[in-house]
């Protein structure tokens, strides 16, 4: 029994032992100073300190372990409360876990934003200092909440059609401000932008005084007139910043927003290519030495502009070549036909040959053309002579069809094209 008596003592200091070490106290950690936004706070003369609403608080506190024991998993939080919407937007902050030696003093940090919307009052900003068990330390710091003197905010960005766009189109920035200061803002210079294309659209508007309505007690807000920004028919596709910006207090303050847009190409307005249409006739062909064989090459400008060409042909040292235009210009959707002599000298060796045209604009090489010669013995015939007139006047034919229906081909294109752009509503 005595045992059993010693036993349960033994539990029972033990309990005690562990209770007066969890117990926190300002006898073994004390608060040396709460500073906000660099001012030390008086509390024994009950200091209230006057804070703007929107107004970013930094408070700092100092704690200095007293004990005879290392102070573990300490934390410092800080409320105020009595915000209507502190669902949405909580003010309060909180340290990580941190340790206190003893003789030591420690500094944390804390941070809280005071909402544009906050009532003009007095609010409690609610400090305490715990560990995992006992007791609570806790300061109140008392504030007085008051109105800036000038403060706008862009409340909301609305666009239309939305935030996807094509190029060639507009979009319609519609700018909701929010005045939380004290004072009417006059001549509030509103800008919406896309720097990246270089458009942009102003309006100037008034936001009355907050003093003047009773919404949300201390806040009001203004529409801003509808801001149209073209955007240019050539414009990339891809992601923009759309720039929101308002100036106020006599443009000497700037608030800004950004919102993403995306722009997509729009095929009615993307640049026609400078389009180069070939067709030769006959490609390749039998020829004797000292005869020439004569190639036709149409060329026909399927660009949306006017273009010049320069042709250039090169044989080995077993021809010489010609050509009967080597600068050909061409308006937009017009054709013509150069005609490429080539003539084995004498002494070729029988057998098949090419000579290159290259076709060029400026310094860009745009279609290179390989014309086949198979030079035979000087044995023809007026009868092969005949056929082979026959042949080249047959290919030409061939070409002259071939021309008629790539012209055919370019009308219906631009056709369509122009009743495309008749029925197409723009922003």
């Amino acid at each position: 029994m005595k045992k059993l008596l010693s036993l349960m003592a033994v539990f029972v200091i033990s309990l005690l032992a562990i209770s007066m070490v969890s117990a926190l106290s300002e006898d073994d950690l004390e608060v040396t100073s709460v500073k906000v936004n660099g001012d030390t706070v008086d509390f024994a003369n009950g200091e209230v300190l006057a804070i703007e609403e929107g107004q970013e608080i930094e408070i700092k506190v100092g704690l200095k372990n007293l004990g005879a024991e290392e102070i573990k998993d300490v934390e410092v939080e800080a409320e105020i409360s009595g915000y209507e919407y502190d669902d949405f937007e909580e003010l309060e902050d909180s340290t990580h876990l941190f340790d206190v030696s003893v003789g030591t003093t420690k500094y944390v940090n804390l941070k809280l934003d005071l909402p544009k919307g906050l009532d003009e009052d007095e609010y409690w900003l609610r400090l305490r200092i715990m560990t995992k068990t006992g007791a609570v330390i806790s300061k109140e710091v008392k504030l007085q909440v008051e109105p800036t003197r000038h403060g706008i905010e862009i409340a909301d960005v609305a666009l239309s059609p939305g935030n996807t766009q094509k190029a060639g189109r507009s979009i319609l920035a519609t700018v909701l401000l929010e005045n939380f200061g004290d004072k009417t803002e006059r001549d509030v210079k509103v800008t919406v932008a896309i720097p990246e294309l270089g458009i942009q659209a102003t309006e100037f508007v008034d936001v009355v005084s907050t003093e003047t309505t009773d919404y949300n007690n201390n806040v009001d807000y203004e529409d801003v007139p509808e801001m149209f920004l073209p955007l240019p028919a050539n414009a990339a596709a891809g992601e923009y910043s759309l720039v929101v910006s308002a100036k106020y207090d006599n443009l000497r303050e700037t608030v800004t927003k950004i919102v993403k847009v995306n722009v997509l190409a729009n095929e009615m307005f993307a640049p026609t290519s400078d389009k180069l249409v070939l067709a030769v006739g006959p490609e390749s062909q039998n020829v004797a030495a000292g005869t020439t064989a004569s190639y036709a090459i149409a060329l026909t400008n399927a660009g949306s502009s006017s273009k010049a060409y320069v042709l250039d042909v090169v044989t080995g040292d077993w021809a010489t070549a010609s050509l009967s235009e080597s600068l050909v210009v061409l308006e937009a959707g017009k054709n013509k036909v150069v005609k490429v002599d080539v003539t084995p000298v004498a002494g070729a060796v029988a057998g098949e040959h090419v000579a290159s045209v290259a076709v060029m604009s400026g310094d860009d090489v745009l279609e290179t053309i390989v014309l086949k010669a198979n030079v035979v013995e000087s044995k023809a015939s007026a009868s092969q002579k005949f056929s082979l007139r026959n042949g080249l006047e047959i290919a030409l034919i061939v070409l002259v069809v071939l021309l008629v229906i790539i012209g055919l081909i370019i009308g219906f294109s631009r056709l369509r094209k122009d009743e495309d752009e008749e029925e197409q509503t723009y922003y």
